[in-house]
């Protein structure tokens, strides 16, 4: 077994012990097929701990600078529809600006990975970290208002920012962090994948609190000019201390794709289920997240109050993401995400279609925080999972989702808008019924993908081998009825 073998069966022996011992016996006992001992107390040393917390720390820094900074949008949004801020615009106008600003530069997000790869993640970082002040201070600028000004400078720039922020921390960790060990012996410090993602995603809580709360008290005192200023320098600053701390770290002879797309997995089934998981999970996540704080207004209660439930998303991200990312590594990201989904979808038809009072935004806000984005912490992990942990493809096929991703985004706020009913005399309720549904149905259009993808991944698994090239492994083809039978197996699969 050659050394990309090797670092490759290490991950997978990690994740799923049958599959690995099985994998093992095919390839023989010749001695080739075991890992020196000294090798794996090297790759157990270097790898969840040391270094990779100061990593962790820095992806932290980078999603509440980029994810976190984006979620505080929502109380510009507020502002410039509740006071008429630009002449002829529409709340729809506000709406597509959100997004863009969070779709239309991650649609382009296979030309980030290929310049990536190309100057260094760490320019990459340096580019976002211009775009995205340039973006917010001179937004702060517009003395005209004219309608077109922020849709480029809150609308594109700062989605070019964004970009170039948010997507590495997403491909950076799972080359630090990794899991290992048997499910009979279970430690924390051994499975870290999932987690660690978790924890740096709750960078987008802490963001989002400290954009919406802080930004909305700036706004009040000093107006929205102020406001973009002070959030100008606080990103600039929670992004250059990342810049200075953070290295690239690839595992030896496994070659990083940084590449534009690959034809081999455009081709490839799990991929299309992996698109679908990306774009039902942003469906539903952009509407709830850009509506709660126009809808706790239209409950009656002022704009402040509405940051508030802002922030109770926020606050629900920080605690749920992270619990997320260790039931992820103890029970399987597959698992856990399809529970979550369907829970979510629940939620949503229940709470925000009956909701009616602060108490009740509050609390649907923190519990939709803590599970309506579980795509984020556990997507690298199933990502890898369906990618039989090819961790050489992974840049390719995340950047590669990423564009329907971004597509998700730029349309959701729209169609949030647009569901929501404006009729005289409606309550809060009443104006997001439409909107609650269709969350709803997106979410429960998630469960249903991730329980076919977890029986597609499990098929996968039998009738591949690590013999096989990528090329191979790519044109597997399950049998359908294997598919169904699978995707509700939950004994001897090991953590998924």
């Amino acid at each position: 077994m050659n050394q990309e073998e090797q670092d490759i069966g290490i991950i997978r022996k990690e994740d799923n012990i049958e599959y690995l011992t099985k994998l093992d016996e095919e390839i023989g006992d010749d001695g080739e097929s075991t890992i020196e001992e000294e090798h794996e107390e090297h790759e157990e040393h270097r790898m969840n701990g040391g270094y990779s917390w100061v990593i962790l720390c820095c992806t932290f820094s980078l999603t509440a600078a980029s994810w976190g900074n984006n979620s505080g949008y929502g109380i510009y949004f507020s502002y410039y529809s509740n006071n008429h801020v630009y002449q002829g615009a529409s709340t729809l106008d506000y709406a597509a600006i959100g997004g863009i600003l969070f779709g239309t530069a991650i649609t382009f997000a296979p030309l980030i990975n290929s310049l990536t790869g190309k100057i260094g993640v760490r320019k990459a970082l340096m580019i976002g970290n211009f775009f995205q002040f340039i973006s917010l201070f001179l937004t702060s600028f517009d003395s005209h208002h004219q309608l077109w000004q922020p849709y480029i400078t809150q609308g594109v720039l700062q989605s070019i920012g964004l970009a170039f922020l948010g997507l590495p921390a997403f491909t950076i960790l799972p080359h630090w962090f990794t899991n290992r060990g048997s499910k009979e012996h279970y430690r924390i410090s051994d499975r870290m994948l999932t987690l660690s993602q978790g924890i740096s995603t709750a960078g987008c809580g802490a963001g989002g609190i400290l954009f919406n709360l802080g930004m909305q008290k700036v706004l009040e005192v000093h107006g929205e000019r102020w406001a973009l200023r002070v959030q100008s320098f606080i990103s600039i600053v929670l992004v250059t201390v990342p810049i200075i701390f953070l290295k690239e770290r690839h595992a030896k002879n496994v070659k990083i794709a940084f590449t534009i797309y690959n034809s081999e997995i455009l081709k490839f089934a799990g991929f299309w289920g992996i698109v679908c998981y990306v774009v039902f999970s942003m469906l539903g996540y952009v509407v709830t997240l850009y509506s709660l704080s126009d809808w706790t207004i239209s409950l009656g209660y002022t704009a402040y109050q509405g940051s508030i439930t802002s922030s109770m998303i926020s606050i629900g991200m920080i605690v749920g993401r992270p619990t997320i990312g260790l039931l992820a590594d103890r029970f399987g990201a597959f698992t856990v995400a399809t529970i979550i989904y369907f829970i979510s979808a629940v939620f949503v038809l229940t709470l925000w279609m009956i909701g009616k009072d602060l108490a009740t935004a509050m609390t649907f806000a923190f519990f939709m925080g803590a599970i309506s984005g579980t795509f984020f912490p556990t997507f690298t992990t199933i990502c890898l999972n369906v990618l039989g942990f090819r961790l050489g493809k992974l840049n390719v096929t995340f950047y590669m989702s990423w564009v329907f991703l971004g597509i998700s985004a730029i349309f959701s706020p729209i169609i949030g808008i647009s569901l929501k009913r404006n009729d005289p005399g409606l309550s809060g309720a009443d104006q997001y019924r439409y909107c609650a549904v269709f969350v709803g149905v997106s979410f429960t259009l998630n469960f249903i993908t991730l329980i076919i993808l977890r029986g597609y991944v499990i098929s996968t698994r039998n009738m591949t081998s690590l013999k096989m090239s990528d090329t191979e492994y790519f044109k597997t083809r399950p049998n359908i009825v294997d598919i169904f039978k699978n995707s509700v197996k939950f004994r001897g699969e090991g953590w998924l």
